[in-house]
């Protein structure tokens, strides 16, 4: 599992890299409307299009196909766990003033994320004699970006709270939940072989995909549109297309 190893830090700690970003600290404040909007435009791909396009495609071999009451309840508890992460961290108990609540549901986001991804990358390395996976210049590239710009998408709303690089660096170590969840493939496989193994993988991803999906909502629409909604201009407007756009072309070349 040498190339696994490889794929999944090189795969977790590539959203490191846009601590870079904070460089541009002035620049970023200066544009707010495009940085935001941009910023919002992908997190409704992601979190919205994406998880939901997943979950709807995984829905049909939940429970073997044969319980659709069992489906349901099942996709309804995953979409309420996201909602009331969202709950909690924008209008519940959660501490701290209201750019932090943005910053640490956005990391909630990143994290179920990257969980969810590392899943995926860890599913091609089962069952075969090497990886099911497409490696190819394009790909690869494209994988470095969509990683850089998830990171990306968290310090935004660092810059926003006034949080010092240190603190900023740290919480982008959530991204590394994508290691050990890469993993979690194999060890379904071993523990219950190659069909079960696989369908687990898939329950537990499309689940994770329906939180995401819910808790992407709430960080979306209260998080990073609530604010630009608030400006008389509705110069944000095109940054959100444009972000939806460029992301979506990203995941084209990856998928």
């Amino acid at each position: 599992m040498t190339d696994l190893a490889v794929l999944a830090v090189g795969f977790g700690v590539i959203p490191l890299a846009s601590i870079l970003l904070l460089s541009f600290r002035d620049w970023i404040a200066a544009h707010r409307p495009a940085v935001w909007g941009a910023a919002a435009g992908i997190i409704a791909f992601l979190g919205l299009s994406h998880a939901m396009g997943f979950v709807l495609a995984g829905k049909p071999f939940l429970f073997g196909g044969e319980s659709e009451a069992a489906t349901v309840l099942f996709l309804l508890t995953g979409l309420g766990l996201g909602g009331s992460l969202g709950w909690f961290f924008f209008e519940g108990p959660f501490p701290g003033p209201e750019p932090s609540r943005i910053v640490w549901a956005t990391a909630a986001f990143l994290a179920l994320h990257s969980f969810g991804d590392g899943l995926v990358l860890g599913h091609g390395f089962v069952g075969g004699v090497g990886p099911i996976l497409q490696l190819d210049a394009v790909n690869v590239s494209a994988t470095v970006v969509h990683r850089l710009v998830e990171g990306a998408v968290l310090l935004i709303p660092t810059l926003a709270a006034g949080w010092r690089h240190r603190s900023s660096f740290l919480i982008l170590l959530l991204s590394l939940s994508s290691i050990p969840a890469a993993y979690l493939p194999g060890f379904f496989f071993d523990w219950r072989g190659l069909v079960d193994g696989s369908a687990t993988t898939q329950s537990v991803s499309t689940f994770l995909a329906a939180m995401e999906a819910s808790l992407a909502l709430a960080v979306l629409a209260r998080g990073f549109l609530a604010g630009l909604t608030t400006d008389r201009s509705s110069r944000w407007l095109p940054f959100v297309l444009i972000g939806f756009i460029a992301i979506s072309v990203v995941h084209f070349l990856v998928e």
